[in-house]
């Protein structure tokens, strides 16, 4: 089991006929399952058990969200690795940190 790191935006807009509520619920549902360990009380970051791998945890968490719109950026502390999904400006900044970094398709 590996504890993952999970940061992120969801734009406050509505975007393919989904709310901001639903789709920041969306990622919430996808990231906790199986009543692993879970921690949110801050506003956009999460600590999450997964047996996945950090690639696909990242596609998992964010299934329904918007590509175009959603920012999710998912790190494994333990081994470093990382993956990022949708409009990150500074990957090369990300990647300064992260050097295993990798885009979520």
């Amino acid at each position: 089991m590996d504890t993952y790191c999970v940061t992120f935006r969801i734009a406050d807009k509505t975007v393919n006929g989904r709310t901001y509520a639903e789709r920041r619920q969306q990622l919430v549902d996808n990231v906790y399952r199986d009543g692993h360990g879970y921690w949110e009380e801050t506003t956009s970051f999460f600590l999450v058990e997964s047996s996945l791998n950090t690639p696909t945890f990242c596609k998992e968490a964010t299934n329904g969200l918007s590509e175009d719109h959603d920012i999710v950026v998912v790190f494994d502390p333990k081994d470093m690795s990382a993956s990022y999904f949708g409009p990150v400006k500074h990957s090369d900044v990300l990647r300064y940190f992260f050097p295993r970094l990798q885009k979520s398709p």
